[in-house]
């Protein structure tokens, strides 16, 4: 028993530590941090070759995506958002047994995200667009991905729940996955399971790091400058 609570253990202590790393965080920091995450991402081959892009809708503590989002539809991509099912009408459903389905986020000239019409809170309290069309995984070229933290091996930590970690374990996931995270999430080792899923690329607003999955070798540290 103390052997399968003590990975559970250190993520949670490492969750805490980054949290507190977030204290104190100005709305112009994170708004500068996720505009050069943006500029970052419009340079990488993955992104810009990719026709459909499956992103995630920001909490306040995440590097917002919405600069992301609008740039991917100014150049005719697809964007796919996660949706949660069960739905909140279902709240009693465990965390780990929910699937994670991408739906399509039709293109709104809107400049905030709250303003689109069709996103609304989902399960957990993470925005989505309840009624909009699903979109095959199988098409999905370039996964946008949320973190707790990430470490420089590629690992990710999540925040619990084990949703991203099951769906890029379908075997009709094939896209390159990017963790998008602030540098201060960005730590020497996070703790891992079998469950978990390793990353392709981390971008932050100052660096991308590179890994190859399938060799499972360390990761290629690119130092890119990031753009006012």
């Amino acid at each position: 028993m103390a052997d399968s609570a003590e990975p559970a253990d250190a993520k949670d202590r490492a969750r805490r530590d980054v949290a507190a790393a977030f204290i104190g965080m100005s709305s112009g920091r994170r708004r500068a941090a996720s505009i050069a995450v943006a500029q970052q991402l419009g340079l990488l081959p993955p992104v810009t070759q990719a026709a459909t892009i499956m992103a995630f809708l920001s909490l306040p503590t995440e590097i917002d995506t919405w600069p992301t989002i609008r740039w991917a539809w100014d150049r005719g991509k697809r964007v796919a958002i996660p949706r949660i099912e069960p739905g909140p009408e279902d709240a009693d459903t465990p965390a780990h047994e929910r699937a994670m389905r991408p739906v399509l986020l039709e293109a709104a000239d809107v400049e905030f995200v709250a303003a689109h019409p069709a996103v609304r809170t989902g399960a957990f309290g993470i925005l989505t667009a309840p009624d909009a069309p699903t979109v095959p995984p199988a098409e999905i070229d370039v996964v946008l991905v949320p973190c707790q933290a990430v470490d420089r091996k590629g690992n990710r930590l999540g925040k619990g729940g084990g949703c991203y970690d099951r769906f890029l374990g379908r075997p009709e996931v094939r896209a390159t996955r990017i963790a998008l995270v602030f540098q201060e999430q960005v730590l020497d080792a996070v703790p891992v399971g079998e469950a978990d899923q390793p990353l392709d690329m981390i971008v932050t607003e100052g660096e991308v790091l590179r890994f190859n999955r399938a060799a499972i070798v360390s990761p290629e540290s690119e130092n890119l400058p990031a753009k006012e």
